[in-house]
């Protein structure tokens, strides 16, 4: 079955760093799905993961976990848009001896691309910047999985996360959660190099090209120039996503790829919080590619940015357990975390 020989990857960074872009990119390709952010597979894989013999009860379960509301209004399954009787017939051609890949990407498989005449799909796609702190434990589910990191300038990441209201827009607690996510792609290259590949959102809008190329060629596919002609079906989103949170989050993709993004920072962000996020940040500024303004050590502005990489880093781990828990107490932290950010909020705004 075509589905499962199709080589599953994995799209990761921190939010508002490029991965929309990269999936749209990736999606126009005639070979490749990759469907909307929509962050399920490490809830379902902890009920359905060794599951080998499935059945109709068993798979009518799945369905309903893998539709069930997430705590994100930009999660959602209707903007998946599955053909769903295709999915019916294509799962039923897998049981009963299925994996739990193989159920998994039988769903995004029949995601309905924006862009038509996808006749033989020989990769799949699973954008979700939220998993970005989990790719080991998605190596261990699929082992023959790739992964992309995309990174953009931890400076001008800051900015964009701030214009949003899905985190607080600390500085020193931002460039934490950036280094946090930096090392571990840094991590998991050592240990996979064959199965990573790291790229900056810079290079992708300066040389586009270029690097979807060298992407395409990690991924073994045949680089295609209609890629670069995503901005094109841009009409076609608001048919299925809410042409308001198009707008607010991603109005880029209705254009042609500019670079007018990058290097807003050095107008827009104050001495202090430069040096603030240099501090914190440290070496992995350089490891990525990216200078630094202030490299020496400053004491005193560690100490100020302390409690707030204490607090990121405890995030990230009540964040990893909670994968752990049932689905219910999941649900309610998953739903936790906006309060928090919206309670900062509405306090910084007093």
């Amino acid at each position: 079955m075509k589905i499962v020989q199709s080589q599953l990857f994995f799209i990761l960074g921190r939010p508002r760093s490029g991965t929309t872009l990269l999936r749209t990119l990736l999606d126009a390709h005639p070979q490749v799905k990759v469907p909307p952010e929509y962050p399920v597979a490490l809830q379902l894989y902890r009920k359905y993961g060794k599951i080998r013999q499935w059945d109709d009860k068993t798979l009518k379960a799945f369905k309903k976990d893998f539709r069930s509301p997430l705590s994100s209004q930009n999660w959602k399954y209707e903007f998946l848009r599955i053909d769903e009787r295709q999915l019916d017939e294509d799962l039923k051609n897998l049981l009963p001896n299925a994996t739990f890949e193989e159920i998994f990407k039988c769903y995004y498989a029949n995601y309905t691309s924006v862009v038509s005449g996808k006749e033989i799909i020989t990769h799949i796609g699973d954008k979700n910047p939220i998993f970005a702190t989990h790719a080991f434990r998605l190596r261990k589910i699929f082992p023959k999985a790739k992964f992309i990191f995309i990174f953009r300038d931890y400076r001008d990441n800051f900015l964009s996360v701030k214009k949003f209201r899905f985190e607080a827009p600390i500085i020193a607690l931002q460039a934490y959660r950036w280094k946090y996510v930096a090392r571990l792609a840094y991590q998991f290259e050592k240990k996979f190099p064959e199965q990573t590949l790291i790229i900056r959102y810079e290079d992708l809008t300066r040389k586009p090209r270029e690097i979807l190329s060298h992407t395409c060629t990690f991924l073994g596919l045949p680089y295609d120039e209609t890629m670069l002609d995503f901005w094109t079906y841009s009409s076609k989103y608001s048919e299925f996503v809410d042409p308001e949170l198009l707008n607010q989050f991603h109005s880029g993709l209705q254009s042609p790829i500019q670079t007018s993004s990058s290097g807003k920072w050095m107008k827009e962000m104050k001495q202090k919080e430069i040096k603030t996020a240099d501090q914190v940040v440290g070496r992995y500024a350089e490891r990525l590619g990216y200078q630094r303004v202030d490299k020496k050590f400053h004491p005193i502005t560690w100490l100020k940015t302390l409690p707030w990489q204490l607090y990121g880093f405890i995030l990230y781990r009540m964040m990893s357990l909670a994968e752990f828990l049932p689905a219910s107490l999941r649900q309610k932290f998953s739903m936790t975390l906006p309060k928090l950010t919206n309670i900062y909020h509405k306090w910084f705004k007093k």
